[in-house]
């Protein structure tokens, strides 16, 4: 690649990670995942920048040029490895993993950038990463693949704790998110692969450029489509997943819709608190992924204490059992609790194209108040 090219790519680079990060500063919600990952787009633009400056300065020696480089290689490594390990907190904090607040594996996951860090600081003496001759040329020190490697474990880890939950049907509901947050590790290893000699292009960059990219359109789409406090599917996308499915059946294969409410939600609200009422709508929110996400169904929060399933069974029988399943593992979770916590849950067979949407909804509600008055 010409130095032009080599300048030019890197800045449409540049470009493309300010965009983003202007529309996570300014969009309403301030998460903690879209702070991690304004750190780590702020952390790839200095990249970025030092790269493009050492590509237009390679080669050019000047009075102090050795001293200037060198101040540059350690900046731009000491960036790389804190924007590896952000990388691997993004992934975690996604996947709903506090390891980073136990002091004890904070200090394990430490080792491998402090290992880095040192060799770094070596290389301004000692040009154990890095060094510059006399036409300020940067070359590979003789420990640079350790410096890699120390890089590459949190890549590596991120990877793997994404990627060990694509598979499981526990987390089916999710299986998109893990699948990105897996990329977010393993294209960047993949482009630190490829840098084998100074002069190569940063593909490393490149590649996070991307998998940022990706997780961050993964991230809006989630917004849209997602409750905030649940994470489930909302409102919209039950309505246009439900009008998508609803004349799709066959003798084995029916969509059935499932109304759930909370059984005296209220006053868990007013006896213990809003923070208590939103755990427990997590609580059921945990359930349903862990019962019915294996299965394949569509799980929504419809709003307030309301939930929704679309189911695809043979029969009665079986949308009969799955009600059972769900206030037993409901039954289970929340035992421990102060209050009681149940659900009445109705639901309805797709009778097809000839009734809406709003007629499957009318007479799952149907199903609904009829269980809840059979109680009383």
């Amino acid at each position: 690649m010409d130095l032009f090219s080599y300048i030019e790519t890197n800045v449409f680079c540049i470009v493309v990670l300010v965009v983003l990060l202007v529309a996570l500063r300014t969009s309403l919600s301030r998460l903690t995942n879209q702070t991690i990952l304004t750190h780590v787009f702020l952390m790839i633009i200095a990249m970025l920048v030092l790269d493009t400056v050492k590509a237009a300065l390679n080669g050019v020696a000047f009075p102090g040029s050795d001293v200037f480089t060198c101040f540059m290689a350690s900046i731009f490594h000491v960036i790389s490895v804190m924007l590896y390990f952000q990388w691997l907190r993004f992934v975690g904090y996604n996947m709903q993993l506090r390891f980073w607040r136990d002091r004890r594996m904070m200090s394990l996951f430490a080792l491998p950038g402090v290992v880095a860090i040192a060799l770094v600081a070596g290389s301004i003496k000692f040009g154990w990463v890095w060094s510059v001759d006399e036409n300020n040329v940067i070359s590979h020190g003789p420990y640079y693949l350790l410096f890699v490697a120390c890089c590459s474990v949190y890549m590596v880890f991120a990877c793997i704790l994404a990627g060990y939950r694509i598979p499981i049907k526990r987390y089916f509901a999710d299986r998109v998110l893990y699948i990105s947050l897996a990329l977010f590790g393993l294209l960047p290893l993949l482009g630190l692969c490829c840098e084998c000699t100074p002069s190569s292009p940063p593909y490393s960059v490149y590649a996070m450029v991307i998998a940022a990219l990706f997780v961050f359109l993964e991230m809006q789409s989630r917004m849209i489509s997602t409750d905030p406090l649940t994470k489930l599917n909302n409102r919209n996308q039950l309505n246009s997943f439900l009008d998508s499915k609803i004349g799709q059946y066959t003798e084995n294969r029916k969509v059935y819709l499932f109304v759930l409410d909370l059984d005296k939600f209220k006053g868990i609200n007013d006896n213990f608190g809003h923070s208590e009422g939103d755990s427990a709508l997590n609580m059921v929110a945990d359930v349903l992924k862990r019962v019915c996400g294996p299965l394949g169904c569509f799980i929504s929060r419809f709003g307030g204490d309301e939930f929704n399933l679309v189911a695809f069974l043979a029969n009665d029988a079986e949308a009969d059992a799955l009600r059972t399943t769900i206030k037993e593992d409901l039954a289970r979770t929340s035992a421990s609790l102060p209050y009681s916590l149940t659900v009445s849950i109705g639901y309805a067979r797709s009778l097809g194209r000839k009734e809406s949407v709003m007629d499957l909804f009318s007479r799952a509600d149907e199903a609904l108040f009829a269980e809840k008055k059979a109680r009383e």
